[in-house]
């Protein structure tokens, strides 16, 4: 027996010196070196005397570098490689690509797709706009713009539409005021432009809102919704309105489409629209129904009932 210490505490040494050593030689034996852990022990000859519990080796975790962590975050989600993009056809307006895209690849899957990082590579086709300058660059602007007649009777209100001829539904549409933004525009301004030219009108920016997709899954063409300010005591404002003068502004391929400006109430908008789906059989653009239908669900609120998308109050040119 060791001097000083008892038989009970002379056993409880040696069994904390031997797991100790046991411990040390199996982490060495489990840690690679040049790994993420460093490792750092008690030399067995200065090792203290633990009473109670097990020693404790301490391992310490080194930061991993700042591009494996890019590259570990990219694998684990979708992205496009745009350098294998390639290009099926193109026409002065319009361009078709096929787009290369990498996804995470799943357990235990063999794919002959599979790229040099380990994820699956796959395919998919996208319409491209020709004028588009860059991948977030934003191509056009949709108007909204309401007529306020009589700031006492919102019911008065009117929204400004157009209706065209559209080949490639090969039916007319009824939609919002709309157009590309020039290269020289921000959106405010091509907005303005575009409601002139269109309707005769003249508006001015009351908001914009950031861009949108309308048609995700074909392509990447993206659009400003703005809202106008229509002045209507503008003596070119009551002009248009009351049909005392000629909208000029109209483009060529405009007016072999017959493009014309149309009013709908905005109290019951939605239930205009229907009505003219079924008398002219025209198809309506999908930003001008997602708006009548929320207005719908507002004015439901607003009166505390349900049903019924109001009454049509018709529509005026």
């Amino acid at each position: 027996p060791m001097p000083g210490l008892s038989c009970s505490s002379t056993l409880l040494r040696s069994a904390t010196l031997l797991y100790h050593c046991f411990l040390t030689l199996h982490l060495q034996s489990c840690i690679r070196p040049g790994a993420a852990f460093g490792l750092r022990h008690y030399p067995l000859a200065s090792a203290p005397l633990f009473l109670g519990r097990a020693p404790v080796t301490s391992l310490t975790m080194s930061s991993s570098s700042p591009v494996s962590d890019e590259k570990q975050q990219q694998r684990q989600h979708p992205r496009v490689d745009f350098d294998k993009t390639e290009t099926v056809g193109s026409t002065r307006w319009m361009r078709l690509e096929t787009l290369s895209y990498h996804v995470p690849p799943e357990e235990g899957r063999c794919d002959d797709d599979s790229a040099d990082d380990n994820t699956l590579l796959r395919k998919w086709d996208r319409a491209v706009r020709t004028t588009k300058k860059s991948e977030d660059s934003i191509d056009a602007v949709v108007v909204l713009a309401v007529l306020k007649h009589d700031t006492a009777d919102p019911a008065k209100d009117e929204v400004v539409c157009v209706k065209q001829f559209r080949p490639p539904v090969n039916a007319y549409t009824i939609e919002l005021p709309a157009g590309l933004i020039d290269p020289d525009e921000d959106p405010g301004t091509a907005a303005e432009r575009e409601f002139r030219e269109e309707t005769g009108y003249v508006g001015r920016v009351a908001e914009v809102l950031p861009a949108s997709y309308m048609s995700p899954g074909l392509t990447n063409e993206s659009a400003c919704l703005v809202r106008l300010d229509v002045d209507m005591t503008l003596e070119r404002n009551v002009q248009i309105h009351e049909g005392m003068v000629e909208n000029t502004g109209l483009e060529e391929s405009e007016k072999d489409r017959g493009l014309v400006k149309l009013l709908l109430p905005r109290a019951g908008l939605l239930g205009a629209l229907h009505d003219l789906q079924e008398r002219e059989g025209v198809k309506v653009f999908a930003a001008l129904y997602s708006l009548a239908l929320g207005m719908s669900v507002g004015e439901q609120a607003a009166q505390g009932e349900g049903g019924g998308g109001g009454e049509a109050a018709g529509a005026k040119k």
